[in-house]
């Protein structure tokens, strides 16, 4: 059964924002340490910079450049003798910078230096547009910095009379003994390219991170990755008051909001669909790993049904962390449900309640238990699914995440189809289809994925608001994984 391509055309637009708003609301969940990267990798840019830095002083000369050999004046000189001057400067630039002149000057400034050394003391720049050049000679001494200047003016008119005859370099300001060091910014430009660097380095690495561990960030993901329908999207609920986190996601509370109750209704509507067509009554809703939803949305597709006019069975056969009883706000005992059942202290007629609230038919699971697989296994497990197929329009059974325990895949073997609910950004892709394989391995088909726990899309309604929803969780594992937080989004049970 699929609707796939009906479900692209609802969510066609937005895929890649919808993956863009992931990757943001990733990166400002970690804005601490994307933070602490830039101020560390910026404070190691500051001990570099005071770690290496030399004070350095300069002496300057300022030159003109004329096309005759004779006084520079700017009066008199024709458009061409100024246009010549200024091409004239370019070239003189480079007379700066020949081993001839750099020799003459290592050996006349009165220091220990080499014509190479000379040369990298030295920057000559011209002013754009005009005839003007400096040179400037920079050194961690300001007496050889003025030294190798001063020598540069006694032996630069040789250099330019070989070079370039019949022109006139002038000197127009002469070179002074720096009293002085440099202006030096290395510290501020390393500290600030080091917060720069380490913020982006921190981005780089988040957003890796998610690709690398290739979640489901959108509803267009499921059949993409998946290769499997997509049967609703259920966006994340946004509660009003601290007594809110205390209650139960469900249809039945309009405080849930209208496009929440629509979002179950167009589930129901496929439902519905595919029973008539397949002929489906049992369905199986699971999830990969824990803390996905699948309590709500299997107690939420029971109560659609319901409203709907239809007989419906809610079973709780998540026996390792029963949570339906607790969902509907019923009280159960030890003795009762499934446990009871199976171990023969009642009856399935007995065990059954039902809600005049919800319409509801519900058989929870008893006391918790750890061979839960053994006792789902039992052919009395079976027996009551089929009693209950003959009974009910629809039989809902919440079981335990089919990608960490096998109890899933053993219910999945007495019923006709399974749902599976795949929390955004929750489990890897390639873990949600082994968990698929396990439930279709069992000789069932999947009907479909539920999206469920979404961030608002760009563009897009938002079922429930933002990400201040509901808080619950089981507040322990399964088989010994590690321990969940109480907090956990309520939807999420």
């Amino acid at each position: 059964m699929s609707y796939s391509s009906n479900d692209k055309k609802e969510h066609e637009d937005g895929v890649s924002l919808d993956s863009l708003l992931m990757y943001l609301k990733k990166l400002l969940n970690k804005w601490w340490l994307i933070l602490l990267s830039a101020v560390v990798i910026a404070l190691l840019g500051f001990i570099v910079a005071k770690a290496t830095y030399v004070d350095e002083y300069s002496s300057q000369i300022m030159f003109i450049a004329s096309n005759r050999d004779s006084a520079i004046t700017v009066a008199g000189q024709s458009a061409s003798d100024i246009t010549a001057s200024v091409s004239l400067a370019e070239s003189f630039k480079y007379v700066f910078t020949t081993t001839e002149l750099a020799t003459n000057v290592a050996n006349s400034c009165g220091y220990q230096v080499t014509a190479d050394q000379v040369k990298k003391f030295i920057s000559v720049n011209s002013v754009e547009n005009t005839s003007i050049i400096y040179l400037t000679v920079t050194t961690t001494d300001p007496k050889v910095s003025y030294g190798i200047a001063k020598a540069y003016v006694e032996n630069y008119p040789d250099a330019i009379e070989k070079a370039f005859p019949n022109t006139r370099l002038a000197v127009i300001d002469p070179p002074l003994l720096a009293e002085n060091p440099n202006i030096n910014n290395d510290t501020l430009i390393y500290t600030t390219l080091g917060f720069v660097i380490g913020a982006l380095l921190a981005c780089f690495f988040i957003v890796l991170s998610v690709i690398i561990k290739d979640t489901i960030k959108s509803s267009d993901e499921v059949s993409e990755k998946l290769n499997v329908a997509l049967l609703g999207s259920i966006n994340k609920v946004n509660s009003k008051s601290k007594n809110d986190s205390k209650q139960s996601v469900l249809v039945t509370d309009k405080k849930t909001g209208f496009s929440f109750i629509e979002a179950y209704k167009l589930v129901r509507t496929k439902i519905e669909y595919a029973s008539a067509k397949e002929g489906y009554k049992t369905i199986v809703v699971s999830s990969t790993t824990e803390s996905e939803g699948k309590t709500t949305t299997a107690t939420n597709i029971a109560l659609s049904l319901a409203q709907n006019g239809k007989s419906v069975l809610l079973i709780d056969a998540d026996l390792r962390k029963p949570a339906v009883a607790k969902t509907l706000g019923f009280a159960a005992t030890d003795d009762e449900g499934i446990c009871g059942i199976i171990s023969g202290d009642k009856t399935l007629k007995e065990s059954i309640k039902y809600s005049e609230k919800y319409q509801l038919f519900v058989l929870v699971s008893g006391k918790a238990v750890d061979n839960s697989s053994e006792i789902l296994s039992s052919p009395k497990m079976e027996e009551i699914i089929e009693s209950a197929k003959k009974e009910f329009d629809f039989v809902i059974i919440d079981t335990a995440p089919c990608g960490i325990l096998a109890d899933a895949a053993i219910v999945a073997g007495y019923a006709d189809t399974s749902v599976i609910v795949v929390k955004q950004d929750c489990a890897p892709a390639r873990k949600i289809k082994r968990a698929i394989d396990n439930i279709e391995n069992s000789g069932i088909e999947i009907l479909g994925c539920i999206y469920n726990n979404a961030e608002r899309s760009f563009g897009k309604p938002s079922f429930y608001g933002k990400k201040s929803g509901y808080d619950y969780g089981y507040g322990y594992s399964y088989g010994g994984s590690s321990a969940n937080s109480k907090h956990n989004d309520k939807q999420s049970r």
